[in-house]
């Protein structure tokens, strides 16, 4: 029986069915910051006093709070300050052009027009915007549009002129994002307006019900955990957040004895992440420098992260692992492989062996998964690495997909794609298994599996009230669950219609 009066109880609810035989959960009370009873909706007499917060859960579904193990906050934070150009907001680049043309109009000042999302195979030419669509939409004044990727923008002729590019850029006005002395040259945000775009940032994530963010940007250094410190402490951002240390910081990082498990529940430093082939510019990596980048990283305290985009570099982090374990005493715990989105069978077993947690984003299988040459079910295969006793973590790659965890959810379940192919639907899994892996499975990645991703008395009370439940609804619709309310430490910070 629960000990003493809560300060918050949820009744009229729904769990994840109990997997030890256990009754049903019909109420859970929560006092001060954490869970604090689970049971039988007998005990609420008991449980609610007079200053009790009491939340009817209309019969939805109430999960934990979800945790995206793989995500860019900043750069969503960024993109929310741009204009929408995305697949859902035009269609092509007379779209893109109308859009430029109206924020012009509506802001009479001469700053820059900053635009992204956009994406060639979706917009109705099947070509990237240039230089001249832009001049043609907007002439007056610097503008840049960047691709729904990142890997690429465009820039019309002011924006070119005025950052000294002229020559340094194509006819076309495309620059790639390797482009350093192009990115440089574009003056940024500053940070009061990236700040702005983080507190949408923030609301919008409540409102999907996410309590937790990991942020993987391979290029985090010191400032951005200094940043990150700074927004923490102004209550710029209400998640929790886990940064992850980009290795191009591995010494500075390792001057102020900073590593993995630094910070408490509500900012804490990660995994380093090792991604030679984004921060040195080297699609394939030696494996040399891969094993030196693994083992010092290792040897300064840090979890390990590798980029891991392909079969090749999968092969190349696995072996990484190898050259760890033979050159240190001290085991490689948790080794994280962001994206993997293949694994074919004769790699489950060195997988498995290497304690490795798998880090994939569906909403990218749902994109892309007919790209691969592969065989389908060597494609995310989510089944079989369960049955090996692989860890598993759900993330978005937000911005580049959504930040919404329920389209995700359902792909996992369906294996169905944009185009409305199954790809290997033997490799699906369940609702309950999906919702935990965007739950209890980035609680283990990160280490915090004590703290949060379960509902169970003394952990954190981070929550999501859903509208419905969703394990009752047929596995296509499940993408149309929407969040009622969301609990953070304790408090109802979100709900929806208020």
């Amino acid at each position: 029986m629960p000990d003493g009066l809560a300060d918050l109880v949820l009744v009229n609810l729904h769990c994840l069915p109990p997997t030890d035989g256990r009754p049903p959960t019909e109420l859970i009370a929560v006092t001060g910051r954490q869970i604090s009873f689970v049971g039988g909706r007998a005990a609420l007499a008991d449980i609610a006093g007079p200053g009790t917060q009491v939340v009817d859960c209309r019969g939805g579904l109430v999960v934990p709070g979800f945790n995206d193990a793989h995500c860019h906050p900043l750069a969503h934070a960024v993109t929310l300050r741009h204009i929408d150009c995305s697949p859902d907001a035009v269609t092509g680049i007379a779209g893109i052009q109308d859009l430029l043309r109206r924020s012009a109009a509506a802001d009479h000042g001469g700053a820059w027009l900053r635009a992204s999302g956009w994406d060639a195979p979706f917009l109705a030419e099947r070509r990237p915007p240039n230089r001249d669509d832009l001049d043609a939409a907007v002439a007056d004044r610097p503008v840049v549009l960047i691709e729904k990727s990142g890997q690429r923008c465009v820039l019309n002729s002011r924006a070119i002129d005025l950052c000294g590019l002229v020559g340094m850029v194509g006819d076309d006005g495309i620059a790639q994002a390797g482009q350093e002395s192009v990115a440089a040259r574009i003056p940024p945000l500053s940070l009061e307006e990236i700040a702005d775009g983080l507190r949408q940032a923030s609301r919008q994530y409540l409102s999907q019900g996410i309590t937790s963010l990991q942020d993987t940007s391979w290029s985090n250094g010191l400032r951005h955990w200094l940043t990150w410190r700074r927004f923490k402490s102004d209550g710029v951002l209400a998640q929790r957040l886990t940064m992850l240390a980009g290795f191009d910081g591995l010494a500075e990082f390792t001057e102020k004895n900073l590593k993995t498990g630094y910070g408490g529940s509500s900012l804490r430093l990660g995994a380093m992440k090792i991604a030679l082939d984004e921060s040195a510019g080297m699609p394939r990596p030696p494996q040399d420098q891969l094993n030196e980048a693994a083992l010092a990283a290792h040897c300064a305290g840090f979890q390990l992260s590798f980029h891991v985009p392909d079969l090749s570099m999968l092969e190349g982090a696995l072996d990484a692992l190898d050259h760890v374990v033979a050159s240190t005493t001290e085991a490689c715990r948790r080794p994280r492989l962001e994206h993997c989105p293949l694994c074919p069978p004769f790699l489950l077993t060195r997988l498995s062996g290497a304690g490795a947690v798998v880090v994939p984003q569906p909403n990218l299988l749902f994109s892309w998964g007919t790209a691969h040459r592969h065989p389908a079910d060597w494609i995310l295969p989510l089944n079989a690495l369960m049955r090996a006793g692989i860890a598993v973590a759900f993330g978005s790659d937000s911005p580049l997909t959504s930040s919404s965890p329920f389209a995700a959810i359902r792909t996992a379940v369906t294996r169905r794609l944009a185009d409305g192919a199954v790809l290997a639907p033997g490799e699906g899994i369940t609702p309950a298994q999906a919702i935990g892996l965007y739950t209890a499975g980035p609680a283990f990645a990160g280490f915090e599996e004590d703290l949060k991703g379960a509902i169970a008395p003394g952990l954190l009370a981070d929550l999501a009230v859903l509208d419905r439940d969703p394990l009752a609804l047929p596995a296509d619709e499940m993408a149309e669950t929407e969040v009622a309310a969301t609990i953070l430490d304790g408090r109802v910070v979100w709900q929806r219609g208020s």
